[in-house]
């Protein structure tokens, strides 16, 4: 039986950035339970660095496991207003260096609201972590063991992407034929 699609879900940090890679069990998936997970972690800058040289971290790593995973998708979530102006920025800042991989893969990107995400995978938009965490259970068996909710957040994004397979986002195809090829790699 041919494998379907494969969809990457990314849950955005500035120092811990979680992934799941999940793929299609069957050709149309039409639920998470047609979805198995390939692979899932977290991504951690290091220590010490500056936010600039995180952003950096954070963006070659995002862009190196999408070389590697090769998803036909990818999904992330939204930026929230939170209570605190830096950290959102923050927030915001990664976003920004992952959705700058996606786009340098011509990926198609799909964006959730973490209420959107909780409303999907628990049934409440105000679940908690841990109740997403045993909704994940239920639906795909999923058992985190000693990795980070980081993780099983990346998954449950990953796992309310999948119903629709419709991009939000379509990133701009650049062509490259009226302009300049740069001396090196740019990195977005």
């Amino acid at each position: 039986m041919k494998q379907g699609p494969k969809l990457l879900g990314i849950d955005p940090g500035s120092r811990v950035v979680g992934f799941a890679l999940i793929g299609a069990t069957k050709q149309k998936p039409r639920s998470p339970r047609d979805w198995a997970v390939l692979d899932i972690g977290v991504i951690r800058t290091t220590a010490g660095l500056s936010m600039p040289a995180r952003l950096g971290e954070i963006h070659t790593a995002v862009f190196d496991l999408l070389e590697e995973m090769d998803p036909q998708y990818v999904a992330i979530e939204r930026a929230f207003h939170g209570v605190n102006a830096a950290t959102a920025i923050k927030l915001g800042e990664a976003r920004g260096a992952i959705l700058s991989a996606f786009a340098r893969r011509n990926l198609p990107i799909h964006e959730i609201t973490p209420a959107e995400v909780k409303r999907v995978i628990a049934g409440n938009g105000a679940a908690s972590k841990e109740q997403v965490y045993r909704a994940l259970q239920a639906i795909m068996g999923f058992d985190r063991g000693r990795l980070p909710l980081d993780a099983s957040d990346a998954l449950a994004i990953a796992c309310a992407a999948s119903l629709t397979l419709q991009p939000v986002v379509s990133p701009a195809i650049v062509k490259s034929e009226n302009r300049a090829k740069p001396a090196c790699d740019p990195v977005c």
